[in-house]
């Protein structure tokens, strides 16, 4: 059996560890004064981190520290440093170890390091041995505490076997799922069915009269159609005016009745006391009263009569059922063109003729098409204005995804956009076409075509760049 290189740390005559190699270390041992090795030198002047101890192959070399001392023996006789270095032993601060060798490295007065090369022990049972360990080896036998314990733990396991067991068979609740899509829209119906009656009587702001107030209303006009002037000519009163709203009473002067209603007032006509009368035939004009009345002749000269009592005018309220809820202020998006129609994948979307023609005499330039990500195998002047393209472009790629936001929210669609910039020489984008992977609107594409055209670069030479963006549903 090959022997094995083993390293000993002594401390003022004392051995404080030993290490072996494949068991502690296999290609490396370092020591030094740090805290952080696993042999610390407890001197200041040691430094922190020296690596002792390297493997070449099967061979071993020590590097010595600055002042250290060397003392070895061979097949224990003891040898001097020119023995050493005469047998290639010793040159400068390394010491090759040999299996047939053994010698002490002094770092310090009181700290030392040897080393030596020893067979590892194995012992070997005799069958005599083996048939005595085999009858007489057994486990510890537990006592009454580590039973109790071991007891308690598979009564545990046990109770929460049975629990489980009949939560699952008598109160975990059953979840159905619909089989088919006429019982998932059944499902959706019965989950957004709403009772009228309820809305109704929640949602209006105002109560709907019934029939009987509809049967006084002749009744009411009957009473309220008389004049209200002292003249005796031929104009009519407010009455005979508005005796066609059922139940409206010109001399009214109490509130209107409160009411939680929206009403809006499109060219509303009241007269205001005292100011009817008129020049038809008759004995005298409208005196004053609480209605006026007209004539056939118009006065354009006369002041506007608009009474601001509404309650004096409508006493009723509307007979038409409203609400008091309101929608929820939201996001309005505008969106032009056709949001059905969709570009095909793979195809560059919106090609011109005056786009082909950039493309060909950037092609008949030579120029080359630099790809995002692809920048390492590019010399160093195109380099250095390829990845100053790049960093514009990231910066701007979140207009990108703005109109991506802004037509998903529409259509919903994923998959990436492959633009190709032809750049000029004074920066300005000549040309982009934009290549969908993915079925995505045309619109959405456009807007891109036309974003990407806007853009201009801090670049003095023509360009063709490529760039990918990724869009998927947020």
């Amino acid at each position: 059996m090959a022997k094995l290189l083993n390293l000993y740390l002594h401390y003022k005559g004392i051995d404080l560890d030993n290490v072996r190699f494949g068991r502690d270390f296999t290609k490396k041992w370092t020591i030094g004064s740090s805290k952080y090795q696993f042999w610390q030198i407890l001197d200041n002047k040691f430094p922190e981190k020296h690596l002792l101890v390297t493997g070449k192959g099967d061979k071993f070399v020590m590097q010595l520290p600055p002042g250290a001392q060397v003392s070895c023996k061979k097949d224990g006789n003891q040898v001097d440093s020119s023995f050493l270095t005469k047998n290639s032993l010793l040159s400068g601060g390394e010491l090759l170890l040999q299996p047939d060798m053994a010698g002490m490295i002094t770092l310090s007065p009181e700290w030392a390091i040897s080393y030596d090369f020893k067979e590892p022990r194995v012992v070997h049972l005799t069958p005599e041995e083996q048939q005595i360990a085999v009858q007489y080896a057994r486990y510890a036998e537990p006592d009454v505490t580590e039973r109790f314990n071991r007891n308690l733990i598979w009564l545990f396991v046990f109770l929460t076997i049975v629990f489980a067991i009949l939560f699952d068979l008598f109160f975990k609740q059953t979840t159905t799922f619909d089989s088919t899509m006429e019982q998932k829209l059944l499902t959706l119906q019965k989950a957004e069915l709403v009772k009228l009656d309820q809305l109704e009587k929640e949602g209006s702001s105002f109560e709907v009269q019934g029939d009987a107030e509809e049967a006084a209303a002749p009744e009411a006009a009957a009473t309220t159609a008389t004049t209200a002037g002292t003249g005796t000519g031929n104009a009519q009163s407010a009455g005979a005016i508005f005796g066609g709203l059922g139940n409206f009473d010109p001399n009214a002067t109490s509130a209107a009745p409160a009411i939680r209603a929206v009403t809006v007032a499109e060219g509303f006509t009241s007269s205001r006391a005292g100011r009817g009368g008129g020049s038809g035939a008759g004995t005298g004009g409208g005196g004053p009263g609480a209605g006026g009345g007209y004539s056939s002749s118009f006065d354009a000269s006369a002041a506007g009569g608009f009474s601001s009592d509404m309650g004096s005018v409508a006493t009723s309220a509307p007979r038409v059922g409203g609400s008091s809820i309101r929608p929820n202020a939201g996001n309005i998006v505008k969106v032009a063109g056709d949001q059905s129609k969709l570009a095909p994948s793979g195809v560059v979307f919106g090609q011109t003729a005056a786009a082909s023609k950039i493309a060909s005499s950037f092609r008949s330039k030579n120029i080359q098409q630099v790809k995002e990500g692809s920048l390492d195998a590019l010399p160093a002047e195109t380099k250095t204005a390829s990845e100053n393209i790049g960093n514009t472009i990231q910066s701007r790629r979140g207009q990108i995804y703005n109109l991506y936001a802004k037509w998903n929210a529409i259509t919903p669609f994923s998959g990436s956009i492959s633009t190709r910039l032809l750049i000029g020489s004074n920066g300005r984008v000549q040309a982009a076409m934009v290549t969908p992977n993915g079925q995505m609107p045309e619109g959405f594409l456009q807007e891109v075509k036309a974003l990407c055209e806007s853009w201009t670069f801090n670049v003095n030479v023509e360009f063709d760049y490529v760039f990918t963006t990724r869009v998927r549903k947020g």
